[in-house]
């Protein structure tokens, strides 16, 4: 996305540098004008024009902080996915739910299974109970609902025990039946995926509407990547030199950031586009 911000007010650049960092400055009407002649932008922000200029829309920059929330297609299945951890996994699960309308219900299942709880359980301060391993006692459409946290009037979490053993029977089915119920009720439901490839993880990848991989760029991961039976969107969060060598090799589809914070509304554009 390029943006020409124009205004020979310091503050006000500073202020609009610090949402869109690769924007271009015009310190007068004059040279906003020559600029646009010679370079093509997606849209002005400004304080010197209003409403259009020079064929482009002009848009204020109070309230750009954060963009309009997406509305995707309904009944969407997103699966997060790694390659290895600390890539930020549970950090975009986070931004993705918090992106989306209000009135787009979401279900976020954590299949995150470790001893002492998960990334996405201490991220969002859930209490212990209800978990996963509660459902599966009945695995009954009624003790799914009642084993959902609700985290907010719209998202509803399933989140992982705080034992491995509560979940060691497990099986694909139950993911598939994950998914059926969801459906009943929920129009995003969105898989927090550990970085493994077992049968669990690899029912939620079939079920999935669209994968999300995020990745450091290094070797190792593109080797496994290479092997990946499905297609996915990448996200490269700082990613190593070597990394545009593979993406040409392996015809990728991708996003590069730096910073989740400051550029979660492009990844989110990215995924739900």
């Amino acid at each position: 996305m390029k943006v020409l911000i124009v205004s020979n007010d310091r503050e006000y650049v500073r202020k609009a540098k610090e949402i869109y960092e690769d924007a271009d400055v015009a310190l007068s009407v004059e040279s906003a004008e020559i600029m646009t002649n010679k370079k093509k932008y997606d849209f002005i922000v400004g304080d010197l024009v209003k409403d259009s200029f020079n064929g482009y829309a002009v848009k204020e920059l109070n309230g750009e902080k954060r963009k309009e929330k997406i509305l995707p297609l309904r009944q969407e299945v997103i699966a997060v996915y790694s390659f290895k951890g600390g890539v930020g996994k549970t950090t975009l699960v986070r931004a993705l739910f918090e992106s989306l309308e209000k009135n787009i219900k979401v279900l976020v299942v954590d299949l995150n299974f470790r001893d002492g709880g998960s990334d996405l359980s201490f991220m969002l301060d859930l209490p212990v109970l209800p978990h996963i391993g509660m459902w599966l006692k009945e695995r009954t459409k009624e003790s799914f609902f009642e084993n959902l946290i609700e985290y907010s009037s719209s998202v509803f979490i399933l989140q992982s025990p705080p034992k491995v053993s509560l979940v060691r029977d497990i099986e694909e089915s139950d993911v598939d039946s994950i998914v059926k119920l969801a459906r009943s009720k929920f129009d995003i439901i969105i898989f927090d995926l550990p970085d493994e490839f077992n049968g669990v993880v690899k029912t939620a990848l079939d079920n999935a509407t669209k994968i999300v991989v995020l990745s450091k760029g290094t070797e190792g991961e593109f080797a496994r990547m290479k092997e990946f039976p499905y297609e996915f969107l990448t996200i490269f969060v700082k990613p190593e030199k070597v990394f545009k060598k593979y993406t040409k090799l392996l015809n990728l589809k991708y996003r590069v950031i730096s910073n989740f914070s400051k550029e979660i509304d492009a990844v989110c554009d990215f995924i739900f586009s």
